[in-house]
């Protein structure tokens, strides 16, 4: 039987604007519920990078990584993600190193590529890294932590030299790769490295990502099983399907339009929407999260945690928790969670996985 996955749940601080909320507001929220974590026992905090976002205000996941490690003791924090094609990845790597040294190990490093838009021109060096960097960067990225490393290929090209400071262990602090194609979970799954999975994806579709990151990951010598997959889920304990509805209708507005609004890199292809197509799309968002995500009363909450997890074979949760958009309503809907919610998804994830056949998990 495959063995099952330490239960770790966690807060995805997203950083989004709502209405007309300031920065100091939007980031007081931020580190109120970090705080609030700390406090009620939450295993994990994560963060978030965007650029030139008036809706997403993060433009440094390590940065802010680095202000909550900071602020707390004993929580882990994570990036989730810092877009690692758009910088130097021996810098990220330097980074890294320094908050896995400097918070005593508690630091994650959650790695993607993002969406191909203008940072890429403004920030990174263009086009082709966000086509080809991802597979070149972690390895530079690992190779760094383990000692010299040189770059000696069109994207990278520099003499050899050894990054200081060196993270508590060689191998360097956890990293998860975010996966979203074929293409990305081969790259960690060829590296032996576990996948970070988002909104997007339901819990049979992370089952069916996972099973072919063990098939990757067995062709390149790696074990089948034993990675610390991970998940992003809205989680909001509403009193009424009217709160769920109105929440995530409103989170699949910012979801569409968001992407509507982004601005691309140069020659990137995009076919912006008419307002009838804009408005299909948010009612077909709000349909898909109202289907999957832990949002609505108590039990039902409870229910889509746990299948999300003994589905995937994925047991570490990051729950964006901001849906209400106020620090107040926020930090309500986090002590509901963890009071009402977690200890009962953590008592059934127990009981329920010794029955099952080991199928969809790694």
């Amino acid at each position: 039987m495959i063995p099952a996955p330490e239960v770790r749940l966690g807060v995805l601080l997203t950083t989004n604007r709502h209405g007309q909320q300031s920065d100091a507001e939007v980031f007081a929220r931020a580190l109120a519920l970090a705080e609030r974590a700390e406090e009620s026992g939450i295993d994990d905090l994560w963060v978030t990078e965007h650029h030139f976002s008036e809706a997403s205000i993060s433009p440094s996941a390590l940065a802010l990584a680095a202000f909550l490690l900071g602020r707390t003791r004993r929580i882990r924090v994570g990036t989730a993600v810092t877009l690692l094609p758009l910088h130097s990845p021996v810098h990220v790597a330097e980074q890294a190193a320094l908050l896995d040294q400097l918070s005593g190990g508690r630091f994650h490093l959650g790695v993607g590529r993002g969406m191909p838009l203008i940072d890429y021109e403004v920030i990174g060096g263009g086009g082709k890294y966000w086509h080809g960097g991802m597979g070149e960067d972690l390895e530079l990225v690992l190779r760094a932590w383990q000692g010299e490393v040189s770059g000696r290929s069109e994207l990278y090209s520099f003499p050899p030299v050894t990054t200081l400071p060196r993270p508590r262990e060689r191998s360097g602090p956890p990293v998860h790769v975010a996966g979203g194609s074929a293409a990305t979970i081969s790259t960690a799954a060829e590296r032996g490295l576990p996948l970070l999975l988002f909104f997007d994806k339901d819990a049979e579709a992370k089952a069916e990502m996972i099973a072919l990151h063990r098939k990757h990951a067995v062709a390149a010598g790696h074990p089948a099983s034993g990675y610390d997959h991970a998940f992003a889920l809205f989680a909001h304990v509403t009193d009424d399907g009217d709160e769920a509805e109105r929440l995530m209708r409103d989170r699949a507005r910012h979801l569409v339009e968001s992407a509507q609004l982004a601005r691309f890199m140069t020659g990137a292809p995009r076919k912006p929407g008419s307002a009838a197509q804009r408005a299909a799309a948010i009612d077909s968002v709000a349909e898909g999260l109202l289907d999957t995500q832990p949002v609505g009363g108590v039990e039902t909450c409870v229910d889509r945690i746990v299948h999300h997890i003994l589905t995937s074979g994925a047991g570490r949760v990051l729950c964006q928790i901001e849906s209400v958009g106020t620090a107040p309503g926020a930090l309500r809907n986090l002590e509901r969670l963890t009071t009402e919610v977690f200890p009962t998804v953590r008592e059934r994830v127990s009981r329920a996985w010794p029955e099952r056949d080991g199928r969809g998990s790694s």
